[in-house]
């Protein structure tokens, strides 16, 4: 299987991130999207861009630590695009059509009961 693909960001600079959970992100199976914007420029705005989307499911929690995914995750999406603008449009449409499908940004809420979760499940 030459031909596929590994989900990778191929520019060394994180210009955004959003992970998106469909489920209980402690329960194995939940379902994941994230959704980043990459650049091989720090500072440009004119620079080519990569927005990238990936999907899969994690393994929940165990011994106090996120168990981590299921496999490898899914391409949804990958694409370069010259300058920010077209790259921030698309990062956001495809944020849109995750929260559309279920998926959501976890709150600080969330993230609190998700911390209490992982102290529980500590052997």
């Amino acid at each position: 299987m030459a031909d596929e693909r590994k989900a990778y960001s191929r520019y060394i600079f994180n210009r955004g991130l959003a992970t998106l959970w469909k489920g209980d992100p402690a329960t194995p199976g939940a379902l994941y999207r994230s959704i980043v914007l990459t650049s091989a420029d720090f500072n440009s705005t004119a620079a080519v861009f990569q927005v990238l989307e990936l999907e899969g499911a994690g393994n929940g929690v165990e011994n106090g630590k996120f168990a981590g995914p299921q496999g490898e995750p899914n391409i949804l999406f990958d694409q370069d695009f010259e300058g920010m603008d077209d790259a921030a449009k698309q990062f956001n449409v495809l944020v849109k059509e995750a929260e559309s499908q279920g998926f959501k940004m976890m709150t600080f809420w969330d993230q609190i009961d998700f911390e209490e979760k992982l102290k529980a499940s500590r052997a």
